[in-house]
């Protein structure tokens, strides 16, 4: 049976509803890692719908997005001309060794096992290659998040079961990269920003969350009518600002 992911059935509100990246966050890359971008080849891993790997194409990269979920690879290949796709895994890396400048996983290194992707990436990179991995986190001090992580592990009977320690609901990100590769160096950049958008895409928001793809429908109605309330407790015109913390880590090829 062919690998699948818990994105599948997630694909559609992805693509509708999560942010870009701030440009500074590729400004960042590009100072930490001592390479340009425009020019360089890029495998941005965990593709999903393509929201990194256009960024990318956007300021001049080469880049081939490789991606697990076929549901999300078609939504990637149908906004994404220019940027190649293929279908893989961190852990079996589709491309030859020494062949790309940088290794990207925005907002997916949390769910890789470094014992076995930290190889993988140190294979296809070039000598003085760079790895980077980057997050929009949400600003959990915001008003009207208060009490949101709570929530969810309501909802789903706990912690998010990524497949690493990366990342969690209440903890500032981090690059796990393995007990053999814990030596290696990782810089680290972070620039705070914020969107505006109908509430309506804060709830879509929600829905493409890993965690939520197995909730009963009627639980997940339920919750996300409760959400609804709070946030128009707190934008009672129906826009919703959402605030983020992107981090950034590199770790250069050694």
């Amino acid at each position: 049976m062919a690998e699948t992911s818990k994105f599948d059935t997630l694909a559609s509100a992805y693509a509708r509803s999560r942010p870009t990246y701030p440009a500074e966050i590729f400004d960042a890359l590009r100072e930490l890692s001592g390479r340009e971008l425009a020019g360089a080849r890029v495998a941005d891993v965990g593709a999903g719908t393509g929201i990194s790997s256009r960024q990318l194409h956007e300021r001049g990269a080469e880049v081939t997005a490789i991606e697990l979920s076929e549901p999300m690879l078609r939504e990637l290949i149908a906004k994404s001309p220019g940027v190649g796709a293929v279908r893989g895994s961190a852990n079996a890396l589709p491309l030859r060794g020494a062949s790309v400048d940088f290794v990207t996983f925005a907002q997916a290194w949390h769910w890789v096992n470094p014992d076995l992707a930290v190889p993988e990436v140190l294979r296809v990179l070039k000598p003085g290659g760079a790895l980077a991995c980057f997050w929009n986190m949400p600003a959990v001090g915001a008003p009207w998040r208060l009490g949101y992580n709570d929530r969810i592990r309501a909802l789903i009977g706990g912690d998010p079961d990524y497949g690493n320690d990366s990342t969690a609901l209440d903890e500032d990100p981090r690059i796990e990269l393995g007990s053999r590769w814990s030596h290696l160096p990782v810089a680290v950049f972070e620039t705070s920003w914020s969107r505006r958008v109908p509430l309506e895409h804060r709830i879509t928001n929600v829905m493409s969350r890993s965690y939520v793809s197995d909730v009963e429908p009627a639980r997940m109605r339920e919750f996300l009518d409760a959400e609804r309330a709070i946030l128009l407790g707190h934008f009672p015109d129906g826009m919703v600002v959402e605030e983020y913390t992107t981090w950034l880590g590199v770790v250069r090829r050694p």
